[in-house]
């Protein structure tokens, strides 16, 4: 079965309900009325062809197109042979066009419908139906109704499995640019301190090798310090992917600061963002906190966090001289962050350091 078959399937399960199946009492309608003048033997088959009808339509409707034809053909025959017990039938003929309508491509449809059509009449005219022009009048009427119901029944379902099919693709995307995106994440936290640690170790190897061992000691316990920052530094991402909600980020690392002993102003005005521009921005305020952390000399710092009709912008100062300053992992990647959005990111280096990003909130793909 391929994938088109299993989002149908799916579908389908909610789709189709036997309710209105209660619309086939109708052919028990004229049998009701005229039940003290019918012969048992008239209303026993009235009740068996019924049955047998409601049978084949419930399996009609959920088979394979492959296997409809025989179906419809075997409800037609019961309908053609219902018609010589009782004059019920018409509903039963709307029935099977609307499989029809359901069932079928364009020009199988069309010659479907004549063929119920031909069968509407041979039933009028060789059942023997009293008052035929009545009968065909309800019997055309019915098919005609429940034919195009069904062509209208089977568009909905193509447009929900195209919507299915759309939203699924959307989703494979958006995993895709997920594992890119924590891809990138832990290439910018592994890829320095490992490089750090790599380079540390082979020096304290070669001044072990020199009998120079005080300072190997020192480079080791660098290689350990730095194996602890990177450790804290992966749980923090990991802790991240968890929840990148920006209220709350800004609310952990405007503490995280405090606790390091920062001055630091915090003004955020903000409403709801898209999804995608929430979930960036929370990396870039991240990113921005952890060089605060690292490059700041005064530990003071304004963060300001504002949003527009069109764009979410982030402000940052750090009152230090920042002339000395060269981008690296960190400012890069929020530059790469911004460009995702078609966003973009600037930063000055004077008596201040200065960044200011902003993200467009109607960018394409949202």
């Amino acid at each position: 079965m391929s994938s088109l078959d299993t989002v149908a399937e799916q579908i389908d399960k909610g789709f189709w309900k036997y309710g209105h199946l209660i619309f086939t009492g109708f052919y028990l309608l004229p049998i009701m009325i005229n039940f003290a003048n019918l012969t048992a033997n008239n209303i026993f088959m009235s009740l068996a062809l019924y049955i047998a009808f409601i049978m084949l339509y419930v399996k009609a409707i959920n088979c394979q197109d492959t296997d409809t034809t025989k179906l419809v053909i075997a409800m037609l025959l019961v309908c053609f042979s219902a018609t010589f017990y009782t004059s019920g039938t018409p509903t039963l003929f709307g029935f099977v066009a609307y499989i029809v309508g359901y069932a079928y491509s364009k020009l199988q449809r069309i010659f479907s419908a004549l063929v119920v059509i031909l069968t509407v009449l041979l039933s009028a005219y060789i059942g023997d139906i009293a008052k035929v022009e009545y009968f065909l009048a309800i019997s055309l009427i019915l098919c005609a109704a429940l034919f195009s119901y069904g062509i209208a029944a089977k568009r909905e379902q193509q447009y929900k499995i195209r919507e299915q099919e759309n939203a699924t693709q959307l989703e494979q995307l958006a995993a895709i640019a997920e594992r890119e995106r924590i891809a990138r994440d832990l290439h910018d936290i592994l890829g320095h301190s490992l490089s750090s640690i790599a380079l540390k170790a082979e020096l304290a190897n070669k001044l072990n090798q020199g009998e120079r061992y005080t300072q190997a000691n020192t480079e080791i316990a660098q290689v350990a310090e730095l194996a602890r920052q990177l450790l804290s530094d992966v749980r923090s991402a990991v802790s991240d992917l968890k929840q990148l909600n920006l209220a709350s980020q800004i609310s952990q690392l405007k503490q995280r600061l405090i606790e390091q002993g920062f001055e630091a102003d915090f003004n955020v005005k903000l409403n709801a963002l898209p999804a995608k521009v929430e979930g960036i921005a929370s990396l870039i305020i991240k990113e921005v906190v952890t060089n605060l952390l690292r490059h700041s000399s005064t530990k003071k710092c304004i963060i300001s966090i504002t949003q527009n009709q069109q764009q979410l912008i982030i402000n940052v100062i750090d009152h230090a001289p920042g002339s000395s300053i060269k981008p690296g992992n960190g400012l890069n990647g929020i530059k790469e962050r911004a460009e995702q959005l078609d966003g973009k990111a600037t930063f000055t280096c004077e008596d201040n350091f200065s960044l200011n990003v902003m993200l467009p909130l109607t960018a394409k793909g949202f």
